[in-house]
């Protein structure tokens, strides 16, 4: 890692320069662009997570995924600008993500024969983001990011600054300059299976208790991802029917086993990143909620017996609702996640247009989080660190569009 960052140095820009590009890069687009057009956006999980070391077996991959909206500003109301746009964003700081994790030196073993730093479906630390299939937001689907910037300091809560530029004329018509793509290597596997040889014990465990033989696949140089026999939602693998899940298996096998809250504050955080990362940061948080808080995700157990019968619960595709508490004016879609969901009871002619978490944030670091950071967009946009609600960050500023009508 450490010939990575010299040879970068090498052939960089000088400190100095370096300083100056970034200052500039984060200046605030003209004043008059800016009072045009309204720029909301967020990771859609709130945390993105991966292990440490991909040598023994890989659990996941680094991927994280942007959704941002544009939204053209008017007296009267805004319109949702579904054309006429490029959305372009860059990770901030982070320019390379090989020698930050060891991922690349085995995807191809795990069928992902990318490119140094190019995420499982080609997508890089910088790029044009594309429009959804539903026309109504632009997307980059698993972001290679690290929790590493390029001076090696951890930081879980990388952020992405997002541009929005003419398709005609190529200018840049609006910015936002700080989203949070958060993602953290804090997965402490080596708590229960010891810090030395941590995936050489895994899968000794896992071939004692299973019947398996991933250490013998091992020293034949086999490596196995999880997802090949359990089924695994996030990756959309559909793994053997004779296995149980992988969130399933995951929780109910290590249930019992987990060490005191503690040290972890939460045993969730032992995987579900940590006790440096502090993955739940939302406004849920902010008033006493935890993930094992009624209405939420419950037990170790009872995310595992959900998955079972009578319920056959999906995982990741299946979690709380935002209704079950909130009630029914401020549920999701019918049949449909939080991160999936527009508003239903939003600004007149802009239900089914504008995305919850365009509004609200991601999940587990909804507005107003208790990371500044997270706060940096609605700030922005409304000067209120909380969810989006005054009328002035979308209402009012010129009218007419890039082509004069590039909204619906």
């Amino acid at each position: 890692m450490r010939d990575n960052v010299l040879e970068r140095r090498r052939y960089g820009v000088g400190a100095a320069l370096l300083l100056a590009a970034t200052v500039l890069l984060l200046l605030p687009p003209a004043a008059g662009a800016a009072s045009r057009y309204v720029v909301l956006g967020a990771n859609d999980l709130g945390m993105h997570c991966y292990q440490r070391g991909y040598g023994g077996f890989m659990i996941l991959p680094p991927a994280n995924t942007l959704k941002i909206q544009v939204f053209r500003k008017g007296a009267e109301g805004a319109t949702l600008v579904r054309r006429g746009i490029k959305v372009q964003f860059r990770v901030v700081n982070n320019t390379y993500s090989v020698g930050k994790t060891d991922f690349w030196a085995y995807a191809a073993d795990y069928g992902f024969p990318v490119a140094k730093n190019v995420g499982i479906t080609g997508t890089r630390l910088k790029g044009t983001m594309k429009l959804s299939k539903d026309g109504k937001y632009w997307v980059a689907e698993y972001i290679p990011v690290t929790p590493y910037n390029d001076r090696l300091v951890f930081n879980p809560l990388q952020v992405a600054f997002v541009t929005v530029r003419s398709k005609t004329t190529g200018k840049i018509v609006a910015t936002q300059p700080k989203i949070v793509l958060p993602v953290s290597d804090e997965m402490r596997c080596d708590l229960c299976h010891g810090p030395a040889d941590t995936a050489q014990n895994i899968l000794q465990a896992h071939d004692t208790n299973s019947g398996t033989h991933l250490v013998a696949d091992l020293t034949a140089g086999s490596r196995h991802a999880c997802s090949e026999c359990h089924k695994d939602n996030v990756l959309g693998a559909p793994g053997t029917p004779t296995t149980q899940p992988l969130s399933q298996a995951m929780h109910g096998w290590h249930a019992d086993k987990m060490l005191p809250a503690a040290p972890l504050i939460t045993p969730c955080y032992a995987c579900h990143p940590g006790a440096n990362t502090r993955c739940l940061r939302g406004a849920m948080a902010q008033v006493g909620l935890t993930c094992t808080s009624a209405g939420c995700h419950g037990s170790m157990a009872e995310v595992a017996d959900s998955q079972g019968a009578p319920t056959n619960r999906e995982a990741w595709l299946e979690e709380p609702k935002c209704g079950g508490c909130h009630g029914v004016k401020y549920a999701e879609n019918a049949a449909t996640l939080y991160r999936n969901s527009y508003l239903a009871n939003g600004p007149e002619g802009m239900n089914g247009k504008i995305m919850c978490e365009s509004c609200h944030g991601s999940p587990h670091a909804e507005w107003p989080s208790l990371k500044g950071v997270d706060n940096a967009l609605p700030l922005r946009v409304q000067g209120l660190a909380t969810f989006i609600k005054k009328c002035t960050a979308c209402h009012g500023g010129e009218s007419g569009g890039i082509h004069g009508n590039s909204g619906d």
